[in-house]
Protein backbone atom coordinates (compact mmCIF):
# COMPACT_ATOMS: atom_id res chain seq x y z
CA UNK A 1 0.00 0.00 0.00
CA UNK A 2 1.09 3.67 -0.87
CA UNK A 3 0.99 6.14 1.46
CA UNK A 4 -0.46 9.44 1.20
CA UNK A 5 1.56 12.00 0.65
CA UNK A 6 0.46 14.60 2.93
CA UNK A 7 0.77 11.78 5.73
CA UNK A 8 3.16 12.20 8.29
CA UNK A 9 5.56 9.62 9.49
CA UNK A 10 8.06 9.13 11.71
CA UNK A 11 12.33 8.22 10.51
CA UNK A 12 14.89 7.90 12.80
CA UNK A 13 12.05 8.77 15.83
CA UNK A 14 11.25 11.75 14.06
CA UNK A 15 8.45 13.47 12.33
CA UNK A 16 8.53 13.17 8.95
CA UNK A 17 6.86 13.12 5.60
CA UNK A 18 7.01 9.84 3.07
CA UNK A 19 6.20 9.67 -0.64
CA UNK A 20 6.38 6.87 -3.15
CA UNK A 21 5.83 4.64 -6.35
CA UNK A 22 5.39 1.57 -6.56
CA UNK A 23 9.28 1.07 -7.26
CA UNK A 24 10.61 4.19 -4.82
CA UNK A 25 10.24 5.17 -1.21
CA UNK A 26 11.50 8.80 -0.64
CA UNK A 27 11.17 10.52 3.00
CA UNK A 28 11.99 14.41 4.26
CA UNK A 29 12.65 15.14 7.95
CA UNK A 30 10.24 18.04 9.18
CA UNK A 31 12.94 19.52 11.34
CA UNK A 32 15.02 20.78 8.83
CA UNK A 33 13.47 19.69 5.71
CA UNK A 34 16.24 16.95 5.13
CA UNK A 35 15.39 14.20 2.59
CA UNK A 36 16.33 11.33 4.85
CA UNK A 37 16.07 8.33 2.62
CA UNK A 38 15.46 7.42 -1.09
CA UNK A 39 15.12 3.36 -1.56
CA UNK A 40 14.84 1.58 -4.43
CA UNK A 41 12.36 -1.40 -3.25
CA UNK A 42 13.38 -4.35 -5.25
CA UNK A 43 16.91 -3.91 -3.73
CA UNK A 44 15.61 -4.51 -0.65
CA UNK A 45 14.71 -0.74 0.51
CA UNK A 46 18.70 0.15 0.95
CA UNK A 47 19.10 3.72 1.02
CA UNK A 48 22.04 5.22 -0.31
CA UNK A 49 21.66 8.16 1.79
CA UNK A 50 23.62 9.15 5.18
CA UNK A 51 21.52 8.60 8.21
CA UNK A 52 23.88 9.39 11.46
CA UNK A 53 24.33 6.31 13.97
CA UNK A 54 23.51 8.26 16.74
CA UNK A 55 20.30 10.02 17.67
CA UNK A 56 19.36 12.87 16.15
CA UNK A 57 16.52 16.03 16.79
CA UNK A 58 14.74 18.38 14.86
CA UNK A 59 17.32 21.69 15.37
CA UNK A 60 14.41 23.52 16.68
CA UNK A 61 14.76 21.95 19.52
CA UNK A 62 17.95 22.23 19.89
CA UNK A 63 19.38 23.94 23.35
CA UNK A 64 23.11 25.01 22.78
CA UNK A 65 23.77 24.43 26.55
CA UNK A 66 22.40 20.39 26.47
CA UNK A 67 23.53 19.45 22.90
CA UNK A 68 26.24 21.66 21.76
CA UNK A 69 28.99 19.81 22.53
CA UNK A 70 27.39 16.45 22.09
CA UNK A 71 27.16 17.71 18.25
CA UNK A 72 30.41 19.28 18.18
CA UNK A 73 30.19 22.74 18.99
CA UNK A 74 30.28 26.39 17.11
CA UNK A 75 28.45 27.04 14.86
CA UNK A 76 27.66 23.39 13.14
CA UNK A 77 26.23 21.95 15.90
CA UNK A 78 22.54 23.57 15.36
CA UNK A 79 23.04 21.81 12.04
CA UNK A 80 24.35 18.54 12.86
CA UNK A 81 22.06 18.14 15.64
CA UNK A 82 19.41 16.87 12.57
CA UNK A 83 21.03 16.50 9.78
CA UNK A 84 20.63 13.69 7.75
CA UNK A 85 21.17 12.99 3.61
CA UNK A 86 20.47 15.60 1.00
CA UNK A 87 20.16 19.19 3.05
CA UNK A 88 20.02 22.04 1.28
CA UNK A 89 22.41 24.93 2.54
CA UNK A 90 20.71 27.82 1.31
CA UNK A 91 21.34 30.99 1.24
CA UNK A 92 24.83 30.14 1.69
CA UNK A 93 27.75 27.38 2.22
CA UNK A 94 29.77 26.97 5.08
CA UNK A 95 31.11 29.02 7.88
CA UNK A 96 28.94 32.84 8.79
CA UNK A 97 30.87 35.28 9.17
CA UNK A 98 32.16 35.98 13.36
CA UNK A 99 29.46 38.60 13.71
CA UNK A 100 26.67 36.41 11.98
CA UNK A 101 27.55 33.72 13.86
CA UNK A 102 27.40 36.26 17.39
CA UNK A 103 24.24 37.05 16.15
CA UNK A 104 23.06 33.19 16.16
CA UNK A 105 23.63 32.22 11.81
CA UNK A 106 24.60 28.55 11.94
CA UNK A 107 27.04 26.66 9.52
CA UNK A 108 25.18 26.20 6.06
CA UNK A 109 22.41 29.11 6.43
CA UNK A 110 19.04 28.75 7.84
CA UNK A 111 17.01 26.08 5.34
CA UNK A 112 18.56 23.20 7.07
CA UNK A 113 17.66 24.32 10.76
CA UNK A 114 14.25 25.42 10.80
CA UNK A 115 11.00 23.26 10.68
CA UNK A 116 9.27 22.80 6.82
CA UNK A 117 5.29 22.98 6.60
CA UNK A 118 3.56 21.01 4.20
CA UNK A 119 1.29 23.63 1.51
CA UNK A 120 0.16 21.03 -0.44
CA UNK A 121 0.34 17.61 -2.04
CA UNK A 122 -1.40 15.09 -4.80
CA UNK A 123 -1.18 11.31 -5.23
CA UNK A 124 2.86 11.38 -6.19
CA UNK A 125 3.65 14.69 -5.00
CA UNK A 126 4.64 16.99 -1.72
CA UNK A 127 5.26 20.40 -1.62
CA UNK A 128 6.94 21.97 1.60
CA UNK A 129 7.79 25.16 2.33
CA UNK A 130 10.46 26.84 5.34
CA UNK A 131 10.35 30.61 6.28
CA UNK A 132 13.48 31.90 6.72
CA UNK A 133 12.89 34.72 9.19
CA UNK A 134 16.58 35.98 9.55
CA UNK A 135 17.21 35.94 5.86
CA UNK A 136 13.64 37.09 4.85
CA UNK A 137 13.33 34.80 2.03
CA UNK A 138 11.35 31.51 1.35
CA UNK A 139 11.98 28.69 -0.08
CA UNK A 140 9.65 26.17 -1.62
CA UNK A 141 10.54 22.74 -2.32
CA UNK A 142 7.90 20.27 -4.57
CA UNK A 143 9.08 16.43 -5.01
CA UNK A 144 7.54 14.23 -7.36
CA UNK A 145 8.07 10.67 -7.50
CA UNK A 146 7.62 9.15 -11.07
CA UNK A 147 8.73 5.49 -11.08
CA UNK A 148 12.53 4.81 -10.04
CA UNK A 149 13.06 9.08 -10.33
CA UNK A 150 12.05 11.42 -7.60
CA UNK A 151 11.57 15.16 -9.36
CA UNK A 152 12.77 18.34 -7.04
CA UNK A 153 10.91 21.59 -8.49
CA UNK A 154 12.94 24.74 -5.68
CA UNK A 155 12.01 28.12 -5.54
CA UNK A 156 13.63 30.99 -3.53
CA UNK A 157 11.74 34.12 -2.72
CA UNK A 158 12.90 37.29 -1.84
CA UNK A 159 10.56 39.06 0.65
CA UNK A 160 13.09 41.50 0.92
CA UNK A 161 13.16 45.36 -0.97
CA UNK A 162 16.87 45.03 -1.93
CA UNK A 163 18.86 42.64 -3.48
CA UNK A 164 21.11 39.98 -2.14
CA UNK A 165 23.86 37.40 -3.28
CA UNK A 166 22.75 33.75 -2.83
CA UNK A 167 24.83 30.83 -2.74
CA UNK A 168 22.70 27.70 -2.93
CA UNK A 169 24.12 23.78 -2.22
CA UNK A 170 22.02 20.57 -3.13
CA UNK A 171 24.49 18.89 0.01
CA UNK A 172 23.82 15.69 -0.51
CA UNK A 173 25.36 13.05 2.14
CA UNK A 174 26.13 9.08 0.92
CA UNK A 175 26.68 6.59 4.15
CA UNK A 176 27.03 3.06 4.90
CA UNK A 177 26.11 0.31 3.62
CA UNK A 178 26.01 1.55 0.17
CA UNK A 179 28.79 3.70 1.22
CA UNK A 180 31.50 0.95 1.00
CA UNK A 181 35.73 0.67 0.89
CA UNK A 182 36.98 -1.08 -2.16
CA UNK A 183 33.13 -1.17 -3.79
CA UNK A 184 31.43 1.99 -4.04
CA UNK A 185 32.64 4.10 -7.15
CA UNK A 186 31.92 7.69 -8.45
CA UNK A 187 31.46 9.24 -12.02
CA UNK A 188 30.83 13.10 -12.80
CA UNK A 189 30.50 15.57 -15.41
CA UNK A 190 33.59 17.61 -13.45
CA UNK A 191 35.98 18.90 -14.93
CA UNK A 192 38.78 21.58 -13.42
CA UNK A 193 39.40 21.57 -9.45
CA UNK A 194 40.49 22.62 -6.59
CA UNK A 195 41.14 22.34 -2.83
CA UNK A 196 38.76 23.90 -1.05
CA UNK A 197 40.09 27.61 -0.37
CA UNK A 198 42.88 27.13 -2.53
CA UNK A 199 44.25 29.89 -4.99
CA UNK A 200 42.67 29.59 -8.66
CA UNK A 201 45.76 28.04 -10.26
CA UNK A 202 45.19 25.03 -9.55
CA UNK A 203 45.04 22.52 -12.69
CA UNK A 204 43.80 19.13 -11.30
CA UNK A 205 41.02 17.48 -13.48
CA UNK A 206 38.56 15.18 -11.94
CA UNK A 207 38.66 12.69 -10.30
CA UNK A 208 41.95 14.10 -9.21
CA UNK A 209 42.00 15.65 -6.20
CA UNK A 210 43.98 16.40 -2.76
CA UNK A 211 44.28 15.27 0.76
CA UNK A 212 46.56 17.35 3.10
CA UNK A 213 48.73 18.05 0.24
CA UNK A 214 48.83 14.93 -1.55
CA UNK A 215 47.42 13.80 -4.45
CA UNK A 216 43.95 11.49 -4.03
CA UNK A 217 41.40 9.47 -6.48
CA UNK A 218 37.85 10.81 -5.53
CA UNK A 219 36.32 7.56 -7.64
CA UNK A 220 36.42 5.58 -5.06
CA UNK A 221 36.60 5.45 -1.42
CA UNK A 222 39.65 5.62 0.09
CA UNK A 223 41.18 3.37 2.93
CA UNK A 224 41.37 6.68 5.49
CA UNK A 225 40.29 7.30 8.96
CA UNK A 226 40.21 11.07 8.50
CA UNK A 227 37.63 13.46 7.67
CA UNK A 228 36.94 16.97 6.52
CA UNK A 229 38.43 17.29 2.97
CA UNK A 230 36.70 19.09 0.32
CA UNK A 231 37.73 19.87 -3.14
CA UNK A 232 35.73 21.81 -5.72
CA UNK A 233 34.98 21.09 -9.19
CA UNK A 234 33.09 23.02 -12.55
CA UNK A 235 30.71 21.38 -13.70
CA UNK A 236 31.68 20.69 -17.87
CA UNK A 237 30.63 23.80 -19.53
CA UNK A 238 30.13 22.13 -22.90
CA UNK A 239 27.02 20.05 -21.10
CA UNK A 240 23.84 21.80 -20.58
CA UNK A 241 23.29 18.87 -18.32
CA UNK A 242 25.23 17.96 -15.46
CA UNK A 243 25.66 14.66 -12.91
CA UNK A 244 27.05 12.93 -10.59
CA UNK A 245 26.19 8.83 -10.18
CA UNK A 246 27.70 6.37 -7.85
CA UNK A 247 27.55 2.38 -8.35
CA UNK A 248 27.95 -0.46 -5.41
CA UNK A 249 27.91 -3.73 -7.25
CA UNK A 250 27.21 -5.50 -3.95
CA UNK A 251 23.81 -4.23 -3.77
CA UNK A 252 23.60 -3.70 -8.05
CA UNK A 253 22.55 -0.08 -7.24
CA UNK A 254 23.42 2.89 -9.30
CA UNK A 255 22.53 6.05 -7.52
CA UNK A 256 22.55 9.63 -8.50
CA UNK A 257 21.45 13.35 -9.63
CA UNK A 258 20.91 14.82 -13.00
CA UNK A 259 20.65 18.76 -13.26
CA UNK A 260 21.26 21.77 -14.98
CA UNK A 261 24.48 23.07 -15.26
CA UNK A 262 23.48 26.27 -15.69
CA UNK A 263 21.55 26.01 -12.67
CA UNK A 264 24.55 24.08 -10.38
CA UNK A 265 27.89 24.41 -12.31
CA UNK A 266 29.86 23.62 -9.17
CA UNK A 267 30.72 20.20 -7.49
CA UNK A 268 31.52 20.34 -3.93
CA UNK A 269 33.21 16.58 -2.92
CA UNK A 270 33.88 16.41 1.03
CA UNK A 271 34.84 13.10 2.02
CA UNK A 272 35.13 11.85 6.07
CA UNK A 273 36.01 8.37 6.75
CA UNK A 274 36.15 8.37 10.32
CA UNK A 275 34.39 5.51 12.42
CA UNK A 276 32.59 8.35 13.81
CA UNK A 277 31.17 9.84 10.33
CA UNK A 278 31.99 7.86 7.36
CA UNK A 279 30.35 9.99 4.80
CA UNK A 280 30.61 11.06 1.31
CA UNK A 281 28.88 14.44 0.11
CA UNK A 282 28.60 14.78 -3.35
CA UNK A 283 27.35 18.25 -3.28
CA UNK A 284 26.04 20.35 -6.84
CA UNK A 285 26.38 23.80 -6.29
CA UNK A 286 25.91 27.17 -7.57
CA UNK A 287 29.13 28.17 -5.54
CA UNK A 288 32.91 26.39 -4.79
CA UNK A 289 33.50 29.34 -1.94
CA UNK A 290 32.63 28.52 1.83
CA UNK A 291 31.43 31.47 3.51
CA UNK A 292 28.60 34.17 3.58
CA UNK A 293 28.63 37.56 1.22
CA UNK A 294 31.96 38.67 2.62
CA UNK A 295 33.30 35.61 1.65
CA UNK A 296 31.86 36.02 -2.10
CA UNK A 297 32.71 39.29 -2.68
CA UNK A 298 35.88 38.49 -2.64
CA UNK A 299 35.69 35.88 -5.20
CA UNK A 300 33.07 36.46 -7.13
CA UNK A 301 34.36 34.21 -10.65
CA UNK A 302 36.45 31.22 -11.05
CA UNK A 303 37.32 30.14 -14.13
CA UNK A 304 35.13 32.45 -15.77
CA UNK A 305 32.30 30.73 -14.03
CA UNK A 306 30.14 33.02 -11.13
CA UNK A 307 30.45 31.82 -7.83
CA UNK A 308 27.10 33.07 -6.47
CA UNK A 309 23.73 34.65 -7.72
CA UNK A 310 21.79 37.75 -7.48
CA UNK A 311 18.26 37.37 -5.84
CA UNK A 312 16.57 40.39 -6.92
CA UNK A 313 14.57 42.05 -4.49
CA UNK A 314 11.10 40.85 -4.10
CA UNK A 315 12.11 38.17 -6.66
CA UNK A 316 12.18 34.82 -6.84
CA UNK A 317 14.76 31.79 -8.48
CA UNK A 318 14.12 28.23 -9.46
CA UNK A 319 16.03 25.46 -10.15
CA UNK A 320 14.98 21.82 -11.23
CA UNK A 321 16.64 18.31 -10.90
CA UNK A 322 16.31 14.73 -10.61
CA UNK A 323 17.65 11.86 -8.27
CA UNK A 324 17.46 8.11 -9.37
CA UNK A 325 18.17 5.09 -7.83
CA UNK A 326 18.62 2.39 -10.28
CA UNK A 327 18.75 -1.84 -10.32
CA UNK A 328 21.88 -2.37 -12.62
CA UNK A 329 21.44 -5.39 -15.24
CA UNK A 330 23.44 -8.25 -14.11
CA UNK A 331 27.60 -7.87 -14.41
CA UNK A 332 27.44 -4.05 -14.97
CA UNK A 333 30.69 -2.71 -15.19
CA UNK A 334 29.95 1.06 -13.91
CA UNK A 335 29.15 3.89 -14.89
CA UNK A 336 31.02 5.81 -17.71
CA UNK A 337 28.76 8.50 -17.90
CA UNK A 338 24.96 9.30 -17.26
CA UNK A 339 22.98 11.41 -20.11
CA UNK A 340 19.70 13.33 -20.18
CA UNK A 341 17.98 12.74 -24.01
CA UNK A 342 15.15 14.13 -23.99
CA UNK A 343 12.70 12.23 -21.35
CA UNK A 344 14.96 9.24 -20.99
CA UNK A 345 18.40 8.79 -19.06
CA UNK A 346 20.65 7.16 -20.32
CA UNK A 347 23.49 4.93 -18.45
CA UNK A 348 26.62 4.50 -20.27
CA UNK A 349 28.26 1.68 -19.11
CA UNK A 350 32.32 1.51 -18.60
CA UNK A 351 34.25 -0.50 -20.73
CA UNK A 352 32.23 -0.62 -23.74
CA UNK A 353 29.16 -2.28 -21.52
CA UNK A 354 25.80 -2.22 -23.22
CA UNK A 355 24.69 0.10 -20.45
CA UNK A 356 20.71 0.86 -19.83
CA UNK A 357 18.34 3.83 -20.19
CA UNK A 358 15.16 4.76 -18.42
CA UNK A 359 11.86 6.52 -18.45
CA UNK A 360 12.85 10.30 -16.58
CA UNK A 361 8.29 10.69 -16.64
CA UNK A 362 9.19 14.53 -17.64
CA UNK A 363 12.04 16.92 -19.28
CA UNK A 364 13.86 19.19 -18.16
Amino acid sequence: MLLFAGALTQFTGRSAWTIESSQLRVTVLVGGGHVGEIALKSAGAVNPLWVQARPTIDPTHFNAARDAQRYGGGSGAKLMSGLAGHSLCFPYWGNPSQAEERAGMTFHGETGVVDWRQTASGSNWLELTAELPESRTRFIRRLTVRGTVVWFDETAINAAAWDRPVSWCEHVTLGAPYLERGATRFAASATRGRPLGSADNSDQQWPHGQANGSDIDLSGVRDEKSGGEVNNYRMDPSRETGYFAAFNPRFSLVFGYVFRRIDFPWLNVWESYTPELFTRGMEFSNTPVHGTAKALMRTSTLWDVPTFEWLNAKGSIHKRYAAFSLMSPKNFRGVEDVRVEGSRLRIIERDGGPGFDIDLGQTF
